[in-house]
């Protein structure tokens, strides 16, 4: 009886130890599988190429995290760095989500580097990729889309926002040295948008060589919607 009792546990073990290396498995694979789909989209949709360190998925908890994502201007804009986004980690309301309703309980987004490139005929990277997406996005309405509602705490790191002209070879940098700024109970739309006004004005502008690009009238430009 004692060696029928030892057998039994010891496929009990077994099966905890299999049960244990499975759902391990199944993590790493699903961090995996996320980590393709939105490499394979932001491709798809930019049109350039994307690099990704890591992507977490929480299994058992709300959360999710993108590490090291980089963009690269294609070879005509120069082939460098457009966008370095060290951390996105974002902490979510899984009832709100059963819903159809987006509240992001965390959002911390590290944004070390955003880099606009204006190539000989003036065209802005930004441009040539917003038609890309443009192209690239069915025209048509989604019904399950997600109503956002808003941010109770939003973790901002901004680093450099950096303007180059390849035909002048001059370059324009707005160094707006944030470092965790908190901000809490953000609403949708007005508060993004006055948010985002906000960090932008206390950046400090420095150039390389005499600026002959007027960074406000670029960004309002660029930030019109077709």
């Amino acid at each position: 009886m004692r060696r029928l009792f030892r057998w039994v546990f010891r496929i009990v073990l077994a099966l905890i130890v299999l049960a244990v290396v499975g759902a391990v498995a199944v993590i790493l694979l699903m961090d995996t599988i996320t980590k393709e789909i939105i490499v394979s989209r932001l491709r798809s949709q930019t049109g350039l190429e994307v690099k990704i360190s890591a992507v977490h998925v929480g299994l058992l908890s709300p959360t999710f995290s993108v590490e090291g994502l980089k963009l690269y201007n294609t070879a005509e804009f120069g082939g460098s760095v457009c966008l370095d986004m060290p951390e996105l980690h974002i902490e979510y309301d899984l009832s709100a989500m059963r819903s159809r309703l987006l509240h992001i309980t965390l959002l911390r987004l590290n944004l070390a580097e955003v880099s606009v490139v204006l190539d000989k005929n003036g065209r802005s990277n930004f441009e040539t990729f917003k038609k890309k997406s443009k192209e690239s996005t069915p025209h048509k309405q989604s019904t399950g889309k997600m109503k956002f509602t808003g941010i109770d705490v939003l973790n901002i790191t901004l680093g450099k926002f950096l303007v180059s002209n390849l035909a002048s070879g001059r370059q324009e940098e707005i160094d707006f040295g944030i470092k965790n700024q908190i901000t809490r109970h953000v609403k949708p739309d007005a508060d993004l948008a006055s948010l985002g006004l906000t960090m932008f004005s206390r950046g400090k502008v420095t150039a390389k060589g005499e600026p002959d690009m007027d960074l406000n009238q670029l960004l309002d430009g660029l930030l019109k919607t077709p």
